[in-house]
């Protein structure tokens, strides 16, 4: 019963997302080419709302957004535990701890692992078959700021087995030069590519462009980008913080020229699996016995247990 209780309590605490995604691998170089330039398919300018006490957040859902293969992209501020331990299954949730934060999170799950995501660092629950984690800023009072991204799996993909991926901050790699700097949060960039690699093929790329300077990204059908410092110009429009700017599907470039303070926003790119998803909550499922397998093996137990914290 205590299960049951816990996972009605969960499909109303954590944000849900719809739409539908796989990839082909490329090598994303800001090397300029005679390739078609995106066009912008949507400007955004959001604001932080109050999600929960101790919680602030910019919530963007495939429901609402082309960005799918990710489900759910949340920038936020949190500084006490929020949701407790809670299960996920049929996706991956990754935690990247933006380097500005004044702290980090601990991150806990069923499978026993017990890490610090520090400003800078990620981590990434590969849910799968299903598991439970939690995760909180270290001290209560003090600021934590990131992104919560869900990302999405193809049907061949929804049970892998769950495991859990962590990078400190300097694990992230890095491309740096007189223009920009790319921090390459999954995915691959300029010939160098992050150490380690989800199911779904997909592209995050943390850049901070220097004043009037430009960048040249290669991009998939999907594609975004999302502002978090200064201003920038992209395709004749003016983008600030908090501006999520969507491209159509057609194109292969974009182009992100930085103002006079520089800028500073995340990319994402992926082809979208396009697959059928059913939304339970915590779980993210291909048809509706999928998901009435995995609400089976919630109850029994199978997910494994995580009690909540104590310090």
């Amino acid at each position: 019963m205590e299960r049951r209780n816990f996972l009605k309590s969960a499909w109303l605490l954590i944000p849900l997302s719809a739409v539908v995604s796989s990839w082909t691998k490329s090598n994303f170089k800001p090397i300029k080419s005679k390739n078609m330039k995106k066009a912008v398919s949507k400007k955004t300018e959001h604001q932080f709302k109050q999600a929960f006490d101790g919680l602030n957040g910019v919530d963007i859902m495939a429901h609402s957004y082309p960005i799918e293969p990710m489900l759910v992209f949340t920038e936020y501020h949190m500084n006490k535990p929020v949701f407790g331990p809670h299960p996920h299954a049929g996706i991956s949730v990754m935690t990247y701890m933006l380097p500005d934060s004044q702290q980090g999170f601990i991150n806990r799950d069923s499978l026993g692992d017990f890490s610090y995501i520090e400003p800078g660092g990620l981590h990434i629950t590969q849910a799968g078959l299903g598991m439970f984690h939690d995760e909180f800023p270290k001290e209560k009072g003090i600021d934590t700021h990131g992104f919560q991204i869900w990302i999405n799996h193809k049907e061949s993909d929804r049970f892998v087995t769950p495991k859990a991926i962590h990078a400190a901050a300097n694990e992230i790699a890095e491309v740096n030069n007189n223009d920009y700097k790319v921090r390459i949060i999954h995915g691959n960039f300029d010939g160098k590519s992050a150490p380690y690699q989800l199911v779904t093929e997909i592209t995050i790329l943390h850049i901070f462009i220097n004043p009037n300077k430009t960048i040249l990204l290669n991009a998939n059908e999907m594609a975004f980008v999302y502002g978090l410092s200064g201003l920038s110009e992209i395709e004749g429009l003016s983008v600030k913080k908090q501006t999520l700017v969507n491209f159509e599907k057609n194109g292969t470039e974009i182009e992100i020229k930085a103002g006079d303070n520089g800028f500073e926003c995340m990319f994402c790119t992926a082809k979208p699996l396009n697959e059928p998803i059913v939304y339970g909550g915590p779980f993210v499922m291909t048809t509706n016995q999928q998901m009435q397998q995995t609400r089976e093996r919630l109850i029994s137990g199978k997910m494994g247990d995580l009690k909540p914290y104590k310090s």
